[in-house]
């Protein structure tokens, strides 16, 4: 296997664990924020933090940490690098390049995935 194609299947295989897990993590602060007792806050922030792009986040939001913003920002936002729909849109790429050395069905998932 030539260095480029495992290259690519291995940055394949990150970026869709990657939109796998900020999507659980979303969804798992999004169910638990339903359970949170009148007037308690939501914790948004830390999910943020968490994904290391608070900095960045801050620069484009404030200090807005709503549940809205920060949904957008870690799974539409394709200004930032690390968002859903940024990682599948590189995890797409990256199985392009490498589409004849991975199986139909994988393909077609990303594929259908990516639009």
């Amino acid at each position: 296997m030539l260095s480029r194609v495992a290259d690519s299947i291995f940055w394949l295989g990150r970026y869709t664990e990657r939109a796998e897990n900020y999507a659980r993590f979303i969804d798992v602060n999004f169910n638990l924020s339903l359970d949170l007792p009148p007037g308690m806050k939501e914790q948004w922030q830390p999910l943020i933090a968490a994904s290391g792009d608070r900095e960045f986040y801050v620069s484009l939001n404030g200090e807005d940490f709503s549940r809205e913003k920060a949904i957008f920002f870690l799974g539409f936002d394709e200004r930032n690098q690390n968002s859903i729909a940024t990682v599948v849109e590189m995890a797409r790429e990256n199985a392009r390049t490498v589409r004849e050395n991975i199986p139909r069905e994988s393909w077609e998932v990303i594929n259908d995935l990516y639009y």
